[in-house]
């Protein structure tokens, strides 16, 4: 059986914009380290300088293991990341986080009109755009 590629697509929303995206192809869910050195450093932290001051903002992140890993939570913690703690997080709510609608209109617009890539990198090129 053969199996789609997917992508990773990571990336940060508030009401200030969107930041920076983090796309690649993907087999594999992210792990702790690539999502601290991917994502977090150098995309959520430039994006929460630039738009929110200290106690404006809460990261929410999703339910992801790497996401929640001890490693990651010490990451917040010592970069003074304000975050929804994972018992806090509701596991079968999606509707609650607000990163949920992004996906549900980025999907939308990449594949309306019955649009659909030969490839990983077709599709990265569509999300981009």
């Amino acid at each position: 059986m053969k199996f789609e590629e997917k992508v990773l697509v990571w990336i940060a929303i508030s009401s200030k914009g969107l930041s920076k995206p983090f796309i690649v192809p993907s087999k594999t869910a992210i792990d702790q380290e690539v999502y601290k050195k991917e994502c977090l450093q150098p995309r959520l932290i430039p994006y929460i300088h630039a738009n929110h001051q200290e106690g404006t903002y809460k990261f929410w992140p999703d339910l992801a293991s790497s996401h929640y890993a001890e490693s990651v939570m010490d990451f917040m913690i010592e970069n003074k990341i304000d975050f929804v703690e994972k018992c806090e997080n509701p596991a079968n709510l999606p509707e609650v986080r607000p990163i949920e609608d992004f996906w549900s209109i980025l999907k939308g617009k990449v594949y309306e009109n019955g649009w659909e890539a030969k490839n990983a990198e077709e599709l990265i090129q569509k999300i981009k755009n």
